[in-house]
């Protein structure tokens, strides 16, 4: 026992005595903290942005990044903006309004109430919807009524009883729609007025301003207006005005049979609408001015904001607006400018959502190289320039041949049609191509210098009025 107590008391004290032998290691102080440098801002040029909020997307593009120093070019930028959400659908509330004049005589009236019919029957249980006949008088032929089986049956006896006669009162009727919705909840629903005509005004109140005015009405219900003109004796310049001002679709229509399809695609879209009122805000500050918005309505919005309307989209729906800028740079400073905010409503609640982009803004840097100006063009955007400048040209052209003047229809198509043919061979554009191409036809078939009268030269004239509608859009 001795023995193993000494043995024992020996290894303690050796293992005591190496402790105090190793030497005692202080805890390493932290590390000190190595500066990271700051990346200083790009002095590159930004003309390219994109910004989502899940339910819509916009992709804002300028046309260069450079500016000439007193140089005093415009700048264009393209806006599209795309609907992405997955749409919830909302309840429609549609209102027809049907011309039954006594020029719907025959295939027309029949393609009205078939078309009528397919519209009715496209509807969803819950659905709305009004229809209102118009020729000198104005009948409200079914108030807005919610769809169920038995209500849906009695709306499509209605249509199918559609007689025709009298003059064309398109005030009256859109007055008339207008009290209808009046006394309609539209709360967490899609409103869309479909106005059918194949003729000018002859009753009632006959003024454009007047006539536009209702869709300016609707549009501040947030009630959406399209139009569909139907033959070649209607007045396409109206049906478009209103399908602007209401933020609707304008169709031409130059056979009957074809009314059937498009109210079809009116249904479809207004049935999947995403979000509603959209509306762009693009900033109006000191050294940058919003000169135009080619084809789309435009005012002065709040503030410092130009307000531009977009309409309602629908899931997968893309629009584009294009608009003019006058920048004026300040001396050697970059101009740096936000991207346009889009306001829209909700469908299901008509509560308001702001997208906007708050990263990055846009920077063009003034220079005196021309080469590097010209080397930052964007030929996407200088594009879907050329695209809405035909469109004008297209308009301009066709308002000429209209008022008898073929010389000054054929000289604005001959000068665009250079431009587009030099660009679609510069740019690859298959758009831009078939653009060209089309202008060739235009000039080919004014050449021929049918009187405008023509049933030729009118259906020449109206459809090159709808194509120009449809690529500012």
């Amino acid at each position: 026992m001795q023995r193993t107590a000494v043995i024992y008391g020996l290894a303690l004290s050796t293992m005591v005595g190496a402790f105090f032998l190793v030497p005692r290691v202080k805890h390493a102080p932290d590390p000190v903290p190595v500066p990271v440098p700051v990346p200083t801002a790009s002095a590159d040029p930004v003309t390219d942005l994109i910004y989502s909020d899940g339910v819509l997307e916009a992709h804002a593009r300028l046309d260069r990044g450079y500016l000439l120093a007193n140089g005093s070019e415009p700048v264009w930028m393209d806006v599209s903006v795309k609907a992405n959400g997955v749409q919830t659908r909302a309840p429609l509330t549609a209102v027809l309004v049907i011309d039954r004049s006594g020029s719907m005589a025959g295939d027309k009236i029949d393609a009205a109430r078939l078309a009528a019919e397919r519209f009715v029957n496209g509807l969803k249980d819950g659905d709305a919807v009004g229809i209102i006949t118009f020729g000198t008088d104005v009948t409200v032929e079914l108030p807005v009524t919610v769809m169920d089986t038995a209500s849906k049956k009695r709306a499509l006896g209605v249509v199918r009883n559609i007689e025709e006669g009298g003059g064309t009162n398109i005030d009256g009727a859109l007055s008339s729609a207008h009290k209808m919705l009046g006394q309609a909840d539209l709360l967490g629903r899609v409103g869309r007025v479909v106005l059918v005509s194949d003729g000018r005004p002859t009753e009632g109140d006959r003024r454009e301003a007047t006539l536009v005015g209702h869709a300016t009405q609707f549009r501040a219900q947030g009630i959406t207006t399209s139009t569909l003109g139907l033959g070649l004796d209607y007045n396409e310049d109206l049906m478009e005005h209103l399908a602007v001002e209401g933020g609707g679709r304008y169709h031409y229509l130059k056979n009957p049979d074809q009314l059937g399809r498009i109210l079809d695609d009116e249904l479809q879209q207004a049935s999947a609408v995403v979000a509603a009122d959209v509306k762009l805000y693009v900033p109006n500050l000191p050294g940058l001015r919003v000169v135009d918005a080619p084809g789309q309505k435009m005012n002065g919005g709040a503030g410092d904001r130009v307000a531009i309307d977009v309409g309602d989209l629908a899931a997968g729906e893309e629009r584009h607006v294009l608009v003019k800028l006058e920048v004026i740079p300040s001396g050697s400073e970059a101009v740096t400018f936000m991207a346009p905010e889009v306001v829209y409503k909700k469908v299901l609640d008509r509560s308001d959502a702001l997208l906007a982009h708050r990263a990055d803004p846009f920077r063009m840097i003034p220079t005196s190289d021309v080469a590097l100006l010209e080397k930052s063009r964007r030929d996407d955007v200088r594009v879907r320039v050329l695209q809405v400048e035909a469109s004008l040209a297209l308009t301009e052209s066709m308002h000429a041949y209209a008022n008898g003047n073929a010389t000054v229809a054929k000289a604005k198509l001959e000068e665009k049609k250079a431009e587009l043919h030099m660009y679609a061979a510069k740019t690859k554009s298959s758009a831009l191509a078939a653009e060209a191409k089309n202008f060739d036809d235009v000039l080919s078939s004014v050449a021929a210098a049918p009187a405008p009268s023509s049933e030729k030269a009118q259906d020449v004239i109206k459809a090159q009025k709808a194509r120009a509608f449809e690529l500012r859009r």
